[in-house]
């Protein structure tokens, strides 16, 4: 049975906490509230180095640590880090070693309480945990007399756990390497100790950190498994990461300064088993027909046709342009227009085509009406034209007239956008002399 609103905040303890990272240090702040109303202040100061993530998380630690000896039951933490609220939500994921600790920790402290709850408040409302925090760090904290100070000497993680420790690991990629580098061990067997001589050249060992030369990058640090596998993730993945392709993110490996023999490869199937970018990628599906080519066998036998506009105005109220143009020879025959229609369609059809060339074997439009209409069908069917629509939404089938209207346009930008009044019935011969000089 859930509890209603009063009884959650019946005797229910407020605490306000905050850390800060900066170059004089790091602290935290606390602020604990309890359910009559009094309020305990408290700055944290630490005498180790913390990044902003980690003093957030010892400011909550600390100030749960106190509520616990006050035998505090029923406690809301607030806190301005979205890091850690949602690591503690599991909205987030814990990957770094440090933060995967902090996470343990805490959820072993909150068996200590009968109700505990972590919120995420924005920095105008945590104002005062803010100001206990910046106190922590400020250089005059010792002159303070109204607030509780403290210095915490190492993480609540304990050090040993802080500290990297050399253990040993299984035997990689690396490990050959790293023998004759650093010990001059090379393997029993002759070829392959020749083989490892050689390549050795390409590598450094150096403050126990194998490198490897690069042609056009500085040096590159070398990775084990894991290593490689939570580089892989970050850059992918990341705070930073946008989802790349296999290729571009082993490059983007390379540019940050990793390497690994199968970089490559592992990026590829990284990709391929990343839930998001399998469902959100473009799907290439085989067409349901094999693609035919498109040939032209002789001159004006084939045509494609396709109208512009609209374009700025011309006498006679003429703003669109129906073009032709030729697959064998590129031959461009236009005529402006001030109605698109399948009756301007034909007329255009006998008079430039037709009648100056001769019956077409082809024509090749697109799908719009003036085109794929029963006018226009009957009108090819009494000259045995065959008429072939493009593909719906995907112009390159009819790439030859939409090349033509591409330079007739970029023309059109270039001496006809802002033609005066006095001289828009020049707007046809410039329009004939851009078609005619491509």
């Amino acid at each position: 049975m859930e509890e209603s609103p009063s009884e959650t905040e019946k005797g229910m303890w407020k605490l306000s906490v905050d850390g800060s990272s900066c170059l004089t240090g790091s602290g935290a702040g606390l602020v604990l509230t309890s359910p009559d109303g009094w309020t305990l202040e408290y700055a944290l100061r630490f005498k180790f180095k913390a990044t902003n993530n980690e003093a957030e998380w010892e400011a909550l630690i600390a100030g749960l640590t106190i509520a616990k000896h006050l035998e505090v039951q029923r406690i809301e933490a607030s806190s301005d880090s979205q890091l850690v609220v949602n690591l503690e939500n599991g909205e987030y994921e814990a990957r770094e070693d440090l933060m995967i600790k902090y996470l343990s920790h805490f959820q072993g402290m909150k068996s200590a309480f009968e109700f505990l709850r972590i919120v995420k408040v924005p920095r105008a409302e945590n104002v005062r945990a803010y100001q206990m925090s910046k106190l922590a760090t400020a250089e005059e904290l010792e002159k303070n007399q109204t607030v509780l100070v403290d210095y915490l000497d190492r993480p609540t993680i304990s050090q040993a756990e802080v500290m990297d420790i050399d253990v040993p690991q299984e035997p990689n990629w690396m490990t050959p390497f790293i023998n004759w580098l650093r010990d001059g061990v090379l393997p029993e067997d002759p070829v392959e100790a020749r083989k490892l001589v050689y390549r050795a050249n390409m590598f450094q060992f150096r403050d126990g950190i194998l490198y490897k030369r690069s042609f056009s990058f500085p040096w590159l640090r070398c990775l084990n498994h894991s290593e490689a596998d939570y580089a892989l993730r970050e850059v992918h993945e990341g705070i930073c990461g946008d989802h790349t392709g296999g290729r571009t993110l082993s490059h983007k490996l390379l540019r940050q300064g990793y390497y690994w023999p199968t970089m490559h490869q592992d990026a590829i199937n990284l990709v391929r088993k990343c839930d998001k970018c399998q469902r959100n990628t473009n799907i290439s599906r085989r067409p349901s027909q094999p693609l035919t080519s498109i040939t032209a066998p002789w001159p004006f036998a084939q045509w494609g046709m396709d109208f512009v506009g609209p374009l700025p105005m011309a006498t006679g109220q003429r703003k669109f342009l129906i073009v032709a143009v030729d697959y064998f020879t590129k031959w461009v025959e236009a005529e402006p227009l001030a109605t698109i229609t399948e009756k301007n369609t034909e007329s255009f059809v006998w008079k430039s085509i037709i009648c100056r060339f001769g019956v077409p074997k082809t024509i090749i439009t697109d799908n719009g009406k003036q085109f794929d209409c029963q006018a226009f069908r009957d009108f090819c069917r009494e000259w045995r034209i065959e008429h072939r629509l493009a593909s719906v939404a995907y112009p390159q089938s009819n790439g030859q007239a939409e090349v033509i209207n591409r330079e007739i346009i970029s023309g059109n930008h270039l001496g006809l956008e802002k033609v005066p009044r006095r001289q828009q019935g020049k707007v046809d011969r410039g329009i004939t002399k851009c078609i005619m000089g491509i």
